[in-house]
């Protein structure tokens, strides 16, 4: 039977550097915290370095944080909820359906609180200055990208999005100063996300993370934070409530650019849907 992470923790322990152990100590006392936060708030509370906290997961057999924190969740919380964390093995479709609408909109509201206003005015005039833009997104993110990608077409502006890494890390690599980069990642530690995002950052483009509020690595190369807030757990492997919240940033987003040139907008939101009448009966 495998070790469970507490287990290991306390057995490996004396193996680690004293910064090492200090980590163990802390998720060994705060395993429920711990699981809700991203790798950087979590360095900042213990007060050692990202890498630290990486080499010590990999010292127990994990190939890094993220890893640990959906292994921790398996031992401590309901399997159902990993899934959902609202939800109870005895609920029937009626009492779902009103769980996930509720938790839309408290990710709706909550993110609300965490949204910055002058941030998101930023954001805006930034995507109406661009040459083109590209749109970031993996696993339950790539869809939010795609349909970023599919309102912003309206402007008239070269805009795709990449949902393969090894494209976006080649896209990002050929982008001009006058580019813009938006990113979606809900945990905001997303290694390929974050990877292609300083690839951009380097050659100049202005990059814009979609992404939780809280502090994650993926802060270090981003212009602008357009922050979300959800009830859902960080080490859940896909995100439900959080992608509603992306989703109306987004919207958001579309309209403040078409708000500076309403004319045009219209204009092209016309002529599009002149092209897609004939597609349907």
């Amino acid at each position: 039977m495998s070790r469970t992470v507490m287990e290991r923790l306390t057995e490996e322990k004396h193996t680690f550097r004293q910064s090492e152990e200090k980590v163990a100590d802390y998720v060994l006392a705060h395993a429920q915290e711990v699981m809700k936060l991203p790798i950087t708030e979590l360095a900042e509370q213990i007060g050692v370095s990202e890498a630290t906290i990486v080499r010590m997961c990999k010292k127990i057999g994990y190939h890094g944080f993220q890893e640990l924190k959906i292994n921790l969740a398996l031992e401590m919380v309901k399997p159902i909820q990993t899934v959902h964390e609202g939800i109870s093995e005895s609920d029937d479709m009626d009492e779902v359906i009103k769980k996930v609408i509720a938790a839309n909109i408290n990710a709706l509201n909550s993110t609300l609180d965490v949204l910055s206003s002058p941030e998101l005015t930023r954001a805006a005039e930034h995507l109406l200055m661009a040459r083109s833009i590209q749109f970031y997104g993996v696993g339950g993110s790539g869809p939010v990208a795609q349909d970023a990608a599919h309102k912003f077409m309206k402007t008239g502006k070269p805009v795709i999005a990449y949902t393969d890494t090894h494209m976006q890390s080649m896209a990002a690599a050929l982008v001009q100063p006058e580019d813009v980069v938006v990113a979606i990642s809900h945990s905001g530690s997303s290694r390929d996300i974050i990877d292609a995002l300083a690839i951009a950052k380097r050659r100049g483009a202005t990059t814009i993370g979609i992404t939780h509020y809280a502090r994650s690595p993926i802060d270090k190369v981003l212009e602008i934070k357009l922050g979300t807030q959800s009830y859902e757990t960080l080490y859940r492997m896909e995100s439900t409530s959080s992608r509603i919240a992306q989703l109306a940033i987004v919207d958001a987003l579309f309209i403040g650019v078409c708000l500076r040139d309403p004319e045009q907008a219209v204009q092209n939101i016309r002529l599009t849907r002149e092209v897609i009448a004939p597609k349907r009966f």
